[in-house]
């Protein structure tokens, strides 16, 4: 694969608010989320949640990631650990490569250890899909994903 493919993770509170944080190269892990992150509060419409995600996409790959920093969520939310910052969100992870379109997948929160993708709930588009068939697919790929870490005990 070429290396113009684009990741970003859009995590998701209890409240519906989108924290999404694009991808940069990054010499440890290949791809690593940058030290940037853009916010989408609740009440968006499909113009705006694809307005988001496309902004995403435009900012992956613009710098490089810091790999002697946290990730961004984990300042932004003041949290000590990266799992204190995630135990009370969701992930979808999201997917762009111009060569084979988009792919939204839906993550399982593990609690410290982070998430693990759900690849049989991922929703697949053609780079080249109108802005309602995009909607429709976040907004399917958003549904699957459960906020908060996987406990057994109940909540």
């Amino acid at each position: 694969m070429k290396n113009d493919y684009k990741i970003a993770n859009i995590y998701i509170d209890k409240s519906g608010t989108l924290y999404g944080a694009p991808f940069g190269r990054s010499e440890k892990y290949g791809k690593r989320p940058i030290d940037r992150l853009f916010l989408l509060m609740p009440g968006y419409n499909d113009a705006a949640l694809c307005a988001f995600v496309n902004r995403l996409f435009d900012v992956c790959n613009s710098e490089d990631a810091r790999d002697d920093m946290p990730p961004s969520i984990q300042t932004y939310l003041k949290a000590k650990s990266y799992g204190d910052a995630i135990r009370n969100l969701g992930l979808l992870v999201a997917f762009y490569a111009p060569d084979e379109g988009y792919a939204f997948t839906p993550a399982s929160n593990t609690g410290e250890r982070g998430f693990a993708m759900q690849e049989d709930k991922s929703v697949e588009l053609p780079a080249d899909c109108t802005q309602k068939e995009m909607a429709s697919a976040l907004k399917r790929a958003i549904a699957a994903v459960r906020i908060g870490a996987d406990r057994k005990e109940t909540d």
